[in-house]
């Protein structure tokens, strides 16, 4: 996107509502997305590091003027500049405090939309992080009110939000002061990580109420976000012309701080800010995101909270329905491409089948996600199953066709003989075997009959072998004895036939429960393996939290916060329990019963076999 697109609109009437366009735009991304948004006070510069991040000068509209230029949540999106394979989709906000509109709800509607949509949350500020600029963060204090993370519980654990909630980068801009604190040098980090220190209350009743407004922000900001940096930027110029015109003067005419610093901001923006994850271990691609803003975005508009447990439970059903779509539908137009009616033999087309179920199965299991009972699956292998058996009657109908158009142009001449009476003659009954010899001769050496040869052969043979009855027995050049030896040999030779067509039906039987059984194994063996490494993914987005509420702990406990230490210790005692239990296999029983319940209710065949495909895939797991 050369230029940004406006993703969420800000209505006439206060409402939300998403852009079709943009939405469409991020259908029709298949990659994993990095989603950084930007918010802060209007006027305050967020545009302009939003289109460095972008590596360009223009794009989002930066404005020279007091009036807020910024209106809803403008997008852009482009390959990420160091992740090969993912997208970066830049978000850039309204600013908040707009003076004209003087609608906090819009303002904290706009954080929220922001908070909930990316994975790495840019604060704007100017001058310095003191009171009244955290204070006029108060928004994060509020978004309980409009984001909850479980549907079914009324007050959500504090821990909870910030394993769903982004990376928080605050920028401050315009800085004059010296990193200084008691005479010593600090970090920025340290810079803001003083100034969310809480403060204890003495025992007044106005020191409490004020003590306790100046630490309720800074709580929530420590804990909402698990991970906190701190950017601050010099003047990019003294001159005011330049200012005005940021998107239109080079490099050059800006300070070489403000550049140096806005090049490490970009820097740590690429490296740090990861993919956005739904669930913890589902990542969220362009198509995802678009139902996310579609579904966040119906629910703050409507002034219900946002839920991301139902939100992520309605998108499921969504991705999971477009993966079994999508991947039987690739299977189909495959097996279309690749398949020439009709083939040699069965087997053929059981391996192209294969083949192409392993592309289709690859496709369905990278969309589909929170597969309870693995409904979904059984919807896919079910119709994979209905479209191959389409396939085989497909294939089985071509050769047919082209094995009956066989056999009647090498029959003609027999036909002909047959109605111009030439074996009604002595010694016509061994003109006519011979020329039926020669007919079967030529037919078995001709190539491309495909798999429906024998029945095709032994159908005219059955349909002659009539006639011939006839002929035989008005043959005067046959003696008695030599009819009856020459009606055993008949006999003998469709027997035979006959018995090769069962043989082959048989060995075709037992070829077609082996394809099941792999076909069964192939599909549960990646379901399982699909199911172990999110568990994985799980553990290590677990260790990074713990990580982070040690730090919490120890820095308030460091604090003299008992009370805030101890909340993070239970915080983390729970994480742990959680960590120990996806690093067993107690999820595997339960798996194993989805899958078997899905092959018992697909076919009694699959039912059959399931029991000892799933029994051996649980005890290679397990090992």
């Amino acid at each position: 996107m050369d230029l940004p697109v406006c993703l969420i609109e800000n209505t006439a009437d206060g409402k939300f509502q998403i852009n079709v366009k943009a939405t469409d735009i991020l259908s029709g991304i298949s990659q994993p997305v990095v989603v950084v948004a930007i918010v802060g006070l209007y006027r305050t510069g967020k545009s302009y590091l939003m289109n460095k991040l972008a590596g360009s000068q223009k794009g989002f509209d930066l404005g020279s003027t007091v009036q807020a230029q910024t209106k809803g949540i403008w997008m852009r999106c482009l390959p990420h500049p160091t992740k090969e394979g993912h997208t970066l989709v830049l978000l850039d906000t309204e600013g908040l405090g707009d003076v004209e509109k003087g609608d906090k709800i819009n303002d904290l509607r706009i954080f929220c939309l922001a908070v909930l949509l990316s994975s790495a949350l840019v604060y704007n500020s100017k001058g310095v992080i003191e009171e009244d600029a955290i204070e006029k963060l108060h928004y994060v204090g509020e978004m309980a009110e409009l984001i909850k993370v479980k549907s079914k519980d009324n007050d959500d654990d504090e821990a909870d939000y910030s394993r769903h909630f982004p990376i928080f980068v605050w920028a401050v801009r315009d800085v004059t002061l010296k990193l200084e604190f008691n005479g010593s040098p600090i970090t920025e980090d340290d810079y803001l990580e003083n100034a969310l220190t809480l403060k204890k209350a003495e025992n007044t009743l106005e020191n409490v109420e004020r003590i306790e407004k100046h630490n309720k922000y800074r709580d929530c900001i420590r804990m909402y976000f698990k991970s906190r940096k701190c950017f601050m930027f010099d003047l990019p110029t003294g001159d005011k012309e330049v200012l005005q015109n940021m998107d239109e003067v080079s490099e050059e005419q800006l300070s070489p701080a403000f550049m140096a610093k806005t090049n490490t901001f970009c820097d740590y923006i690429y490296k740090n800010a990861g993919v956005k994850y739904m669930d913890d271990v589902h990542k969220v691609t362009g198509s995802t995101l678009a139902n996310l803003a579609t579904k966040y975005t119906e629910a703050i508009s409507s002034s219900n909270a946002a839920c991301m447990e139902d939100v992520v439970a309605s998108i499921s059903v969504a991705e999971n329905t477009a993966a079994v779509r999508e991947g039987t539908q690739h299977y189909e137009d495959t097996m279309k491409a690749k398949v020439n009616f009709p083939t040699e033999t069965q087997d053929q087309i059981r391996q192209l089948s294969e083949e192409c179920e392993k592309e289709a199965r690859s496709i369905f299991m990278k969309r589909s996600f929170k597969d309870k009972d693995q409904q979904f699956l059984k919807q896919y292998l079910e119709i994979v199953e209905e479209k191959e058996k389409e396939f085989f009657k497909r294939n089985d109908k071509a050769s047919r066709t082209e094995c009956e158009k066989l056999i009647e142009t090498l029959s003609k001449d027999l036909k002909d003989s047959l109605e111009q009476g030439s074996y009604a003659i002595l010694g016509g009954y061994k003109k006519f075997n011979e020329e039926m010899e020669r007919i079967a001769e030529k037919y078995k050496n001709e190539p491309g009959k495909g798999t429906k040869a024998d029945d095709v052969l032994k159908e005219f043979k059955d349909r002659q072998n009539l006639i011939g009855v006839s002929i035989r027995m008005n043959d005067e050049a046959l003696s008695d004895q030599q009819k009856k030896a020459e009606e055993e040999k008949m006999n003998k030779e469709k027997e035979e036939l006959e018995r090769k067509i069962e043989e082959s039906q048989r060995l075709e039987e037992n070829k077609k429960m082996e394809h099941q059984r792999k076909l069964l194994e192939e599909n549960f063996r990646e379901v399982i393996e699909k199911e172990k490494q999110q568990r994985l993914l799980l553990q290590e987005q677990l260790q990074t939290i713990i990580k982070d509420k040690e730090r919490e702990r120890d820095m308030y406990r460091k604090q003299g916060y008992e009370e805030h230490a101890r909340m993070y210790q239970e915080q983390i005692n729970d994480l742990k329990k959680e960590h120990e239990e996806s690093n067993s296999f107690q999820w595997l029983p339960l798996i194993i019963s989805g899958i078997s319940a899905v092959a018992i209710a697909i076919s009694p065949v699959y039912g059959g076999i399931a029991s000892i495909v799933i029994s051996g895939l649980a005890q290679a797991f397990q090992g």
